[in-house]
């Protein structure tokens, strides 16, 4: 037997067989992962996403899962012109294409109507005060006049008929009436008694005896609740006869020894700070 002979009988056929032979597993293996890649990944499968935009998420669940697709919520904000707990925003966008079993990411609409603390709008002119409220989301539905120290100066704020405080928060999109000064009143009024009065309760008074609140004065800084407060001083005193419209200054503490404190009420509608210069 020649050399060339036995090579190709021993140890060269083995080799090429072999070799052969795992070269037919790889093909075979490279195959069978392809196949496997384009049936996981859906390879040419494509679905045309539809416009949720406006429809609630259980709607869109309905939608998406004839497709094989289904919704995530991935934020919520506040658009008042659009309807509380709808689809405002898809990604992707509608008429995009998109493979199955993939999410269709949503933006929702709140469904809560967000809430602004009402401004300081009391001694500030009409067209400011209304500027303000715009700034904000709130609108003036009316304005009433009322007899005033100071002409065309916002006096009071009205929510549903009820007077309300600064910081007060109200649905954004809400309607309020501003209550406007006219000047001084011709005919004189009685000071209503306020000591010992919540600042809600005594404000109704005053108003309502058509007096409007001059100064709010607290003997330390304001901490915790406004219903904590209640009226220790005023002044002018109770029971003084003033022009409709003149201002009230009111003192406010949280310490009820205070109430037993006697001052002597000054009956001029001065503020202090007038008085001091």
């Amino acid at each position: 037997m020649d050399f060339k002979h036995f090579w190709k009988e021993t140890f060269g056929g083995f080799v090429l067989k072999n070799v052969l032979l795992a070269l037919l597993i790889f093909v075979a293996l490279v195959w069978g992962i392809l196949i496997g890649v384009d049936y996981y990944t859906h390879h040419g499968e494509a679905e045309i996403i539809p416009d949720l935009r406006g429809s609630y998420v259980e709607e869109a669940a309905v939608v998406l899962a004839k497709q094989g697709l289904y919704p995530m919520v991935i934020d919520s904000v506040y658009d008042r012109e659009k309807q509380l707990g709808t689809i405002i925003e898809q990604i992707p966008p509608a008429n995009s294409t998109v493979k199955r079993n993939r999410p269709i990411y949503l933006i929702v609409n709140s469904l809560q109507v967000r809430k602004v603390p009402m401004p300081d709008v009391n001694d500030v002119s009409y067209r400011q005060a209304d500027a303000m409220l715009k700034s904000i989301g709130l609108y003036v539905s009316n304005v009433e006049y009322t007899p005033s120290e100071y002409k065309d100066l916002v006096t009071d704020v009205k929510y549903n008929g009820v007077s309300i405080l600064s910081g007060t928060r109200l649905p954004e999109g809400s309607a309020v009436v501003l209550v406007v000064g006219s000047g001084l009143g011709n005919n004189n009024s009685i000071v209503p008694a306020i000591k010992g009065l919540a600042l809600e309760d005594a404000r109704q008074s005053i108003l309502s005896s058509s007096f409007v609140i001059g100064a709010v004065n607290y003997d330390e800084t304001p901490s915790g609740n406004e219903s904590e407060y209640f009226i220790y001083r005023q002044r002018p005193s109770a029971g003084s006869a003033l022009p409709t419209g003149s201002r009230i200054d009111i003192y406010l503490t949280k310490d009820k020894s205070r109430l037993d404190e006697i001052f002597e009420e000054d009956n001029t509608t001065e503020s202090s700070d007038e008085q001091f210069f």
